[in-house]
């Protein structure tokens, strides 16, 4: 199955074989991507427990998966991309060489923006970037009995 890995360093690799361990042993995160125009279906992953981890924000595999249609966020880790669906049977499936070869073109993009290219498409994903390096860490705060039930009720 074809994926792209994109590391910690802003690297991307197309790659064949097994793609869960990429993100690390916690297991995947899906990031929900937009198909593209032409119907072409994608999947975002990230390790599901990066943020508790401390992994390094991924701000290039973020800008990737932000022109693929999810929100600009800290995205920690390994940031992987694979295929997804088609209708009615929505699973995991390898990129098509099609799919491989927007995502390269996705990457050169983030990395020339990154590297200062004038452009006005540049100026916006450096405007993401910095906004996915500086944003707070998403957090998780649980609250049990009448904690909880204040919380709902509007009075936390």
């Amino acid at each position: 199955m074809m994926y792209a890995l994109i590391d910690n360093d802003g690297e991307l690799n197309i790659k064949h074989g097994a793609w869960r361990t990429e993100v690390g042993p916690e297991g995947p995160g899906r990031v929900r991507l937009q198909p593209d125009p032409d119907g072409h279906e994608w999947a975002g992953w990230v390790n599901d427990d990066g943020h508790r981890l401390g992994l390094p924000r991924n701000i290039v595999g973020g800008l990737i998966l932000n022109a693929l249609g999810a929100p600009p966020s800290p995205y920690p880790g390994p940031v992987v991309i694979t295929g997804w669906g088609p209708l009615p049977h929505t699973e995991v499936r390898g990129l098509s060489a099609f799919e491989a070869d927007a995502v390269r073109e996705i990457h050169d993009h983030a990395r020339r923006a990154l590297a200062g290219e004038a452009a006005s498409w540049a100026d916006d994903a450096r405007a993401i970037a910095e906004y996915m390096r500086t944003t707070p860490t998403p957090g998780l705060t649980v609250l049990a009995g009448a904690d909880a039930l204040a919380r709902l009720r509007g009075r936390l």
